[in-house]
């Protein structure tokens, strides 16, 4: 297995500013391109933009260009659907409560819905663990546009590189290795010329190292769904479901312009010599046209087949909401009413199938992040584990789901602590366990209370 030292020394001959070249490189440029494309797509910037205008009636036409935003509701469902709720710690007692104590203060509930938003956007999300000027541990996500992951020649990950370009045109490299980190920076640098491919000089700034720091966590964590065109990166969500955004958005916005054009202001048709003075305005209304003998005037419109239109645009919408992984009830085409906790499953499969997936590419992320954290809390011991449950956004119909925990606890076949993770009415499994065994104490103290005080006492009155 290669190491970052091995890939400088036959990538880069050793060249201090190897990093310089390596975001250079054309599958770093084409993935950086796409992020920077799905941003504008966010941003707003969609396909159905570029519809040229037209001439209607002699005059300017400006056609409609109908933007949807679905894509936003689409992405933050399924991120709120996976880690909306906190996510439930289990384990060994002691180090479960340790690390909820980091989770606290870190505030990695906000942190994990950020690296499944990115996820879910590109394709891939990268997060580096540190220790805070308080002296807590939390986590860095970095902007997926910025971030450089370096791949040995054997696929094996080797480095990171965090690299953008301010609007004054500085540049800032922050190189991670996985024993340092380096700070570097062309502000300040001397300009010079260099030739570039096509010949033609440039100028040029050489970077020069801001910082170098002591990196105790190791390379940043990269969470990517799998991509079958690359292995080194991920495809997210949104790749898949703009070109049928891209569909609706244009059938929508023609739909429109015909509505308007052909059924609304149909074309006024005259046949035959028109009598002098008789009105001439296409647009008029309530006027007498008068024509010669034999000679017809009548408005020619357009029959539009709704039929036809509703269930190309059912379709549209059912491909989407399948590609999409949401739930037909979201759409509102679907009426339910006292529904079981069965019928709730089947409504949501293919989110929670979604869902799975993800949690998959969040689970191996977190396990390397359980044990960075366990490494910078002295807790080495392979005897102790932790792991983490995810709490689904799903609807729940509570009673039922109550019922079946109450009586997996009677028969003995669940835990109380277990009865606790379980219940949807348990945001905390730590706290509550704690409140649990204060209340058991309480009791148990209150156990050898004299009682003949209260019953002569009751005697009396």
């Amino acid at each position: 297995m290669m190491d970052i030292n091995y890939y400088i020394k036959t990538t880069y001959n050793d060249d201090a500013l190897w990093f310089t070249r390596e975001v250079e490189k054309p599958h770093h440029t084409m993935r950086i391109a796409k992020c920077f494309r799905l941003k504008n797509y966010l941003h707003g910037t969609h396909e159905v933009l570029n519809r040229q205008d037209t001439v209607y009636k002699n005059q300017k036409f400006t056609v409609r260009k109908i933007v949807l935003h679905n894509t936003k509701t689409i992405l933050n469902f399924h991120s709120n659907y996976l880690l909306g709720k906190p996510t439930t710690l289990t384990g060994t007692e002691s180090l479960v409560s340790d690390i909820q104590s980091v989770y606290n203060y870190g505030n990695y509930n906000s942190i994990d819905w950020e690296l499944m938003d990115k996820i879910g956007k590109y394709g891939d999300s990268y997060e580096y663990i540190y220790i805070d000027d308080n002296g807590n541990i939390t986590s860095k996500v970095f902007d997926s546009a910025c971030s450089y992951p370096v791949f040995a020649d054997d696929g094996s990950y080797v480095g990171f590189i965090e690299y953008w370009t301010n609007k004054e045109n500085i540049s800032y490299w922050n190189v991670y290795y996985p024993d340092r980190v380096e700070e570097w920076t062309n502000e300040g640098s001397s300009p010079y010329a260099k030739p570039d491919k096509t010949g033609e000089n440039v100028v040029h700034y050489d970077p020069q190292m801001l910082s170098s720091t002591d990196n105790s966590t190791g390379l940043p964590i990269h969470y990517y769904n799998a991509s079958d065109w690359d292995y080194r990166e991920g495809e997210g969500l949104l790749e898949l479901i703009q070109p049928i955004m891209d569909e609706l958005e244009d059938i929508y916005s023609k739909m429109g312009d015909s509505i308007y054009t052909l059924s609304l202001n149909p074309i006024l048709l005259n046949i035959g010599q028109p009598i002098q003075g008789s009105v001439k305005n296409n647009d008029s209304v309530g006027y007498m046209y008068n024509v010669e003998l034999g000679g017809d005037l009548k408005y020619v419109a357009s029959t539009m087949d709704s039929n036809s239109i509703k269930l190309y645009l059912t379709e549209i919408q059912n491909q989407l909401n399948f590609n999409a992984y949401m739930p037909s009830i979201l759409g509102g085409n679907t009426n339910v009413a006292n529904v079981s906790e069965v019928s709730l499953r089947m409504l949501y499969q293919l989110a929670d199938i979604y869902a799975m997936l993800n949690e998959r590419v969040m689970r191996n992320g977190f396990n390397t992040r359980f044990n960075i954290i366990r490494k910078l809390l002295g807790r080495n011991d392979k005897g102790e584990y932790v792991n983490v449950e995810f709490n689904y956004a799903r609807p729940q119909n509570v009673t039922e789901t109550l019922d079946n925990i109450q009586k997996q606890v009677q028969i003995g076949a669940m835990s109380i602590e277990t009865a606790v993770e379980k219940s949807p009415l348990t945001p905390d499994k730590t706290q509550e366990l704690e409140r649990l065994k204060k209340d058991n104490k309480g009791k148990t103290d209150n156990s050898n209370v004299d009682t003949n005080i209260v019953n002569n006492d009751t005697v009396t009155a």
